[in-house]
């Protein structure tokens, strides 16, 4: 056995309420412990943010879009042709989940008592409605299914209070073209995911109505939308995306999520550069906080240390032997802020106990996203970047005395 590791251990298990150095050290520990749980809550909440934001931008548009290259004209002049040739080959490039065409068209909603602004998005019986559907508050998803054009829409929550209207309630669309166009519709159900941006303007709708009313024939559509099967890979999805559109004929661009919400992702970006000061500065302190711990250590075990340099211990063996220690300290630390990181990130997923302003942070309690493989990367970088820090301190071994650190009291 690894003599410096079996003194380390021994010490480390040994009973040291005598000790000047406890109090010093159990605050080292303590430090690090808090130190460590602030570093995981804030990335388990930056993560949930990110995860959240992705999650309910992908649902109300997607991953990728495949969208006319005309400036300002998605929904009314701008038109993709969904051709068999080019759903095929979007749908065969890898890392590709599903691919569907849909319809954007602006209108204006209009109740007994109130008129609203909305954004009519037109889909097909082929949607994937999860998103929406785990999101449903009342009634049930408008069927679109049926042989006719169906009159069945999805509206949010902020949208029925806004124009007082529930389901089972029938609100007229009132459509800007020459000449005007009216549609009169009905609530299916009502839908809220905390989105506020989104959730004041989409409305879900068949596709069929807005194709009539743009004169649009079959295949024609505001873009083609695709959802990928894991959003990580999206930079190398991207690319395959883009090798298909642009060799099929028509002038197409594909558009990511950053593309179409480039404001959120901007503020996710700061939210991350926040969360490295804090990790910087936290990694920092609890260095520092250990440095000062094995300081006060190397001290109380002076004697010791004259004692195996008597006995021909080397410098380096010494310096092993308390960077052992050290480390160890800083393990037991390290899992005590484990324990209490996730501790408090399972009671805020469970039980969501912090609540947030939707219209601010896009969601109405602090999110939760428990990334092992970051946890794991984390918890390493602590461990290296502490024990490099105490390399420095621990030279002052080797300018101890052994005569006199024996007699040292």
């Amino acid at each position: 056995m690894n003599l410096e590791w079996y003194i380390a251990h021994r010490l480390l298990r040994g009973d040291g309420t005598k000790s000047v150095s406890v109090p010093i050290v159990r605050i080292a520990i303590v430090g690090i412990a808090l130190g460590l749980c602030v570093m995981l809550l804030s990335l388990f909440i930056i993560t949930g943010f990110k995860y959240e934001i992705t999650e309910k931008l992908s649902g109300f548009t997607a991953h990728l879009s495949v969208v006319p290259f005309v400036p300002g004209s998605v929904g009314e002049g701008g038109v993709v042709r969904a051709s068999e040739s080019l759903l095929k080959g979007l749908e065969e490039v890898e890392g590709v989940k599903n691919v569907y065409g849909y319809i954007e068209r602006p209108a204006i909603f209009k109740s007994k008592e109130e008129i609203h602004g909305v954004v009519l998005k037109g889909v097909d019986m082929g949607y994937d409605v999860v998103f929406f559907r785990e999101n449903l508050k009342k009634g049930e998803m408008p069927d679109f299914k049926t042989e006719r054009a169906s009159n069945e829409i999805l509206i949010s929550a902020s949208v029925a209070d806004m124009l007082g209207i529930g389901v089972g309630e029938k609100v007229a669309a009132h459509f800007v073209q020459d000449p005007p166009r009216a549609r009169v519709f009905t609530v299916a159900g009502i839908y809220d995911t905390g989105f506020k941006e989104y959730d004041d303007v989409m409305v879900l709708v068949d596709e069929r109505h807005l194709a009539k009313l743009n004169d649009w024939g079959p295949g024609e559509v505001s873009g083609i939308a695709i959802e990928l099967e894991d959003v990580e890979r999206l930079n190398e999805v991207v690319k395959g995306v883009e090798n298909v559109v642009y060799d099929a004929s028509g002038n197409y661009e594909v558009q990511t999520l950053a593309d179409v919400a480039p404001q959120i992702f901007d503020w996710l970006a700061l939210l991350n550069m926040n969360v490295w000061v804090i990790l910087i500065l936290i990694v920092v302190v609890a260095g520092f906080n250990m440095v000062s711990g094995l300081l006060i250590l190397i001290l109380d075990k002076t004697s010791l240390i004259g004692i195996l340099k008597a006995l021909g211990y080397k410098n380096v063996s010494l310096r092993k032997l308390f960077l052992y220690i050290s480390a160890g300290l800083i393990i037991k630390g390290m899992l005590w802020g484990n324990v209490l990181a996730f501790l408090l990130a399972g009671i805020q997923a469970i039980f969501r106990v912090i609540h947030l302003d939707p219209v601010t942070y896009y969601m109405d309690t602090v999110p939760i996203n428990f990334s092992l493989g970051y946890v794991i990367l984390l918890n390493v970088g602590v461990v290296v970047v502490t024990v490099l820090m105490l390399i420095v301190p621990t030279m002052l071994i080797s300018k101890i005395n052994p005569v006199k650190a024996i007699k040292f009291e």
